[in-house]
């Protein structure tokens, strides 16, 4: 009986420390770029240094590695906001402003998306949710406007930066 239990432990042990820990985050994607249809597997942001001392900056890194996709989001914001919700404005603006800058990467293809705004919803616990407004996508090779569509949502992995 003893050897039995033994061997039960191992075996739960050996099935445990064989899953993957190294990411944490749980992503789902509509996204749809020019016929790619993005299915993430990775999802992290990190704390960015600010242009100014009244501003936050992060940076979130949503990706494929597999297949080389990368969508990136760079949000700036007022440092006194407490969480990222909000709706953030593609373009111009000021320390006080909402705004968001979003780039795709796949092999040998670059996207510029743009648009009204990108609506973002902190959930807690590293959750967020992406719902792009009025989206327009442009093709930063071919010189051309690109059709896009979708949302994102899950968790993401927050990475300390030194």
């Amino acid at each position: 009986m003893k050897k039995i239990t033994l061997i039960l432990l191992l075996v739960l042990g050996f099935v445990t420390s064989c899953t993957d820990d190294d990411d944490k985050s749980a992503i789902n994607s509509s996204i749809v770029i020019d016929g790619i249809t993005f299915k993430p597997n990775k999802a992290t942001y990190s704390n960015q240094q600010a242009s100014f001392e009244t501003q936050k900056k992060v940076k979130f890194k949503i990706s494929d590695e597999k297949k080389e996709e990368y969508l990136y989001i760079d949000i700036s914001f007022p440092a006194s906001q407490k969480n990222l919700t909000g709706e953030y404005s593609f373009g111009i603006g000021t320390a006080d402003d909402l705004l968001v800058m979003v780039e795709f990467y796949a092999p040998e293809k670059r996207y510029y998306i743009v648009g009204h705004s990108l609506k973002i919803t902190d959930k807690g616990d590293s959750n967020f949710s992406f719902e792009f407004i009025s989206p327009e996508a442009y093709d930063g090779i071919n010189n051309k406007k690109v059709p896009f569509k979708g949302t994102l949502n899950g968790r993401i992995i927050l990475e300390q930066t030194q």
